[in-house]
């Protein structure tokens, strides 16, 4: 959780927050891969925009973009986005 003394807090304990472009977190986890620390690299619930946003400069695409569907939430725009 929140409490784990790994996350960074300010003098009043709330966490801190950065933004860093989602294409940069996704070069780091490339650079991963190739260091042979991980087999393959996926998303979950990525839009079609999120997705060519995170691999412009050419980096690799995800293995998986694992996307959470049932009969009440059937996601057919982003199926039809990526097929």
């Amino acid at each position: 959780g929140t409490e784990d003394p790994i996350f960074p807090k300010d003098k009043d304990g709330n966490l801190l927050h950065r933004d860093v472009p989602l294409s940069d977190t996704w070069a780091a986890m490339c650079a991963e891969k190739k260091a042979g620390k991980v087999r393959s690299i996926g998303v979950s619930n990525f839009s079609k925009a999120e997705i060519e946003e995170m691999t412009k400069g050419g980096l690799e695409m995800p293995a998986v973009n694992q996307v959470e569907a049932h009969v009440f939430w059937n996601q057919s725009k982003l199926r039809k986005e990526t097929e």
